[in-house]
């Protein structure tokens, strides 16, 4: 009973990485970006929009030891676990995104505790939607659950008098950090409704979030100054709830009134139902605990973002992260949660006449319009290729290409522009194809072409004048976009495409065996960093799928580990944790194409709940070491191409991978890209 909520840690990716040291082609990967995963461990849904957790002030997520690092080891602003009480609403996983949340700080104290220096934080524990520890120099116990839409805390006082606070004017993190960082409140109401509740709104960052509080305890006395409520407690014990809202005060009220009537201890079971509901939805076997923990950590933390919110969903923050593999993933697994979140996409570009790049709980909409361009016709596309968008959604789905075609501007803007654009003409046109539009199909596809303007036919690689935000041009060379005979001709051929493929994953260099992370201009950044992900994958259109297994086994064996430094870089919304289970099962998303790439499993099987079917996967191997498959059989079919249809695929069965000792020279390459 709760095999995979038990596998989970929520823990996975808060700390500095601790991966084990790389070797052979592993060993020359660039670190380029910060070594942690910046996750939090806090209590919520899958998908939920609340999180509860202990806010230290400390970067990015307000949880933790470390203060601000976008490269290197994470700097350490606290020598122990520290906690000045609990905030909502998290980022997860993300760098300097500039809107970090930690709204409403609860403090519980007993009298004498010196609450104007932060506690030590003892005792921790988690668990998927729960939360506890001790809040020793505040002589307050403490557990945390979360509803999607109200968190739950629950107390018990050490001795004599008991206090909570809690400071509605209360936002972001209190690190040292860039100058250009100044979230504040702007608006705040606040005031009490009954003996043991309160509500009000908090506005900041262009947003408004209505709340109430409720506490489950004899109160003593009660009083409210400049934005923050003193409590003063009769019992040595008690429960509060907070509801919110993005609509009204008395949705919040209602969602506070629900949690309460439901209790602590029911949210909390009803959390780790939803959990282990969730984690179920791939049931994989490993040869070994650690793997499996890693496994299912990962998937968890895949799971955290984006978040409904009850009228729409938001914090999709780092958008041109997570659409490679953490979007299609949740489509693959959470169907009815994707069906909703793609209607939410479509919702807010009809809004707002595109899809922000990165969407969080403000009004900033442009924020990062640099990052990239157009990515949400790529999960739109997935959605479709998953039916959980169907022809019958077309009318709207093409309103939404239009859109956000005619947002898109690649004009003075990195050349990655020029692909992210290629990739979502040939993904809209699939999809108008696909229900009949031929017309928009073909007026997409004369324009696919754009991706030339990118490449330097002299070196075979991106323009090398040019900006190119986390790496160099080398980075953004090998991704798969339409027109792949054609990029791979204008790099000289197959051979000398090949060898760029070589020299960038180092090789054809002597490793790097001194046990050291070092930063390596120009060379793959290793799931450090999410710009070159899928670039291990462009070997296929090399036919060299053996050497694709290769850096997948390496990157599985030496950037992810168990526990707090379980994470090879910023897990950035679950794009990095996402990428392990997709490689774990042999699987790879090829965002936008309908496609599924094969790789090399490290499960012994697994069974994978689709959106209407169901998919076994059984891995055969020639020993315990063997990495490269030599072919593949689906539904009783034997077939040597390292692709299949989404829609294929989808439709459940069971497919098996056999795997070598030795890779074979020469696997079928796709023609469809």
């Amino acid at each position: 009973m709760n095999k995979y909520y038990n596998a989970a840690d929520p823990f996975w990716g808060n700390g500095g990485t601790t991966v084990p040291a790389g070797e052979g082609m592993a060993s020359n990967w660039n670190w380029l970006k910060a070594q942690t995963g910046n996750t939090h461990p806090g209590a919520l849904m899958p998908f939920g929009w609340v999180s509860v957790l202990p806010y230290s002030g400390a970067y990015p997520t307000g949880y933790g030891k470390t203060g601000v690092s976008s490269d290197g080891a994470p700097p350490e602003i606290f020598d122990r676990k520290a906690a000045w009480g609990f905030t909502h609403f998290h980022t997860s996983g993300v760098g300097f995104i500039g809107y970090f949340y930690n709204y409403l700080l609860i403090t519980p104290y007993t009298k004498g505790a010196n609450t104007a220096h932060i506690s030590d934080l003892d005792n921790e524990t988690a668990r998927p939607g729960y939360f506890s520890g001790t809040l020793s120099d505040y002589g307050a116990d403490f557990e945390l659950t979360a509803e999607k839409y109200a968190a739950c805390h629950k107390y018990k006082f050490k001795s004599g008098e008991s206090f909570i606070d809690l400071d509605a004017t209360q936002l972001g993190f209190r690190a040292p950090c860039h100058n250009n960082y100044h979230e504040k409140i702007n608006e705040l109401d606040f005031r009490r409704t009954s003996e043991n509740s309160w509500h009000g709104a908090v506005s900041a960052n262009g947003c408004t979030i209505f709340f109430s509080f409720i506490l489950n305890g004899k109160i003593r006395k009660s009083a409210i100054y400049n934005g923050k409520l003193e409590i003063a407690l009769e019992s040595d014990s008690a429960e509060s709830f907070l509801g919110f809202s993005l609509n009204s005060v008395e949705e919040a009220d209602e969602r506070a009134a629900a949690a309460k009537n439901k209790g602590f201890d029911n949210v909390k079971t009803s959390a780790a139902a939803e959990w282990e509901n969730a984690l179920s939805t791939i049931k994989a076997g490993f040869a070994n605990e650690t793997e499996e923990k890693i496994f299912y950590s990962a998937f968890y933390h895949s799971m955290i973002k984006p978040v409904d919110a009850g009228s729409e969903f938001t914090d999709f923050q780092t958008m041109w992260d997570i659409y490679h593999c953490q979007l299609p993933l949740m489509l693959t697994t959470q169907s009815k949660t994707a069906r909703k979140m793609l209607l939410s996409m479509m919702d807010t570009i009809e809004k707002l006449k595109f899809f922000p790049i990165g969407y969080l709980m403000t009004n900033d909409y442009h924020h990062d319009d640099n990052q990239a361009t157009a990515l949400a016709i790529y999960t739109l596309a997935d959605g479709f290729f998953c039916n959980l968008l169907t022809v019958n959604d077309y009318p709207r789905l093409k309103k939404c290409f239009e859109l956000e075609l005619a947002h898109a501007n690649v004009e003075n803007k990195s050349p990655t522009h020029l692909l992210d654009l290629a990739g979502a003409l040939n993904a809209a046109a699939l999809v108008a194809g696909k229900c009949g539009d031929n017309e928009f199909a073909d007026s997409l596809n004369q324009r696919k072409n754009i991706w030339k303007n990118a490449y330097d036919s002299d070196t075979g690689l991106m323009r090398e004048n040019a900006v190119y935000y986390e790496g160099s041009h080398w980075n953004y060379s090998f991704r798969a976009h339409p027109g792949m005979a054609e990029r791979i001709a204008l790099a000289g051929g197959k051979e000398k495409f090949t060898a760029l493929l070589d020299t960038f994953f180092g090789a054809d260099i002597p490793p790097c065996n001194d046990g050291k992370r070092i930063i390596r201009e120009n060379f793959f950044e290793g799931m450090n960093n999410e710009s070159d992900m899928d670039s291990p994958y462009t070997y296929l259109w090399t036919g060299r799928s053996g050497r694709t297994s290769e850096i997948i086994s390496l990157i599985r064996k030496y950037r992810y580990s168990t526990g707090d430094g379980g994470a090879p870089g910023n897990n950035d919304s679950g794009a990095l944790s996402s990428w392990y289970v997709w490689n774990a099962l042999g699987l790879y998303p090829c965002s936008g194409t309908g496609m599924i790439l094969l790789g090399s499993p490290s499960v012994e099987n697994a069974e994978v709940i689709l959106p209407d079917a169901t998919l076994k996967i059984e891995v055969s191997r020639e020993s315990k070491n063997a990495i490269y498959p030599v072919k593949y059989r689906f539904n009783g079919k034997i077939f040597t191409e390292p692709f299949l249809p989404v829609n294929e695929l989808y439709k459940g069965g069971t497919l098996e991978f056999f795997l070598e000792n030795t890779p074979k020279n020469n696997s079928p390459i796709p023609t469809w890209l």
